[in-house]
């Protein structure tokens, strides 16, 4: 595990939208020792849901290949929501052209799995560096 002083998040909420438990669980144990606040949702419609009713959202980690809405689905809807909110999609079903696709959604960032904490830790501080893109002030479904 990374040194946990350079990831400490004890003021950030984060959604984590994760249908296999056993995933769920490594992610709720590496991010714990950051002390961000944790939501969970184990759909996509779950996690849109979760979304539209909860406020102070910093960051989704999104599984992509989920039965229902799956997460590229959700990752859309989510961005028409909330376009501020970035999202970090991941999935073990690693396809030529799913890294674009997530972009293309909304995601922010595209991470496989399995899961390693340093480069997970690493993808989403970088999420909490980054400008906000100019196009989420054009987009009309938005309502900054």
């Amino acid at each position: 595990m990374p040194e946990s002083s350079n990831y400490y998040w004890k003021d950030k909420l984060f959604l984590v939208v994760e249908d296999d438990p056993a995933s769920s669980m490594l992610l709720e144990i590496i991010l714990t020792k950051t002390g961000a606040k944790l939501l969970f949702a184990e759909s996509g419609e779950k996690a849109v849901e979760i979304v539209n009713r909860t406020r102070g959202i910093d960051l989704i980690l999104l599984d992509i290949k989920m039965s229902g809405l799956d997460g590229l689905q959700a990752a859309a809807l989510i961005k028409r929501i909330s376009p501020n909110i970035p999202i970090i999609a991941q999935t073990a079903c690693v396809v030529y052209g799913d890294k674009e696709r997530c972009l293309q959604a909304g995601c922010s960032a595209y991470i496989p799995k399995p899961i390693i904490a340093e480069l997970l830790l690493d993808a989403i501080q970088s999420q909490f560096n980054r400008p906000i893109p100019k196009e989420i002030f054009n987009d009309p479904f938005c309502s900054n």
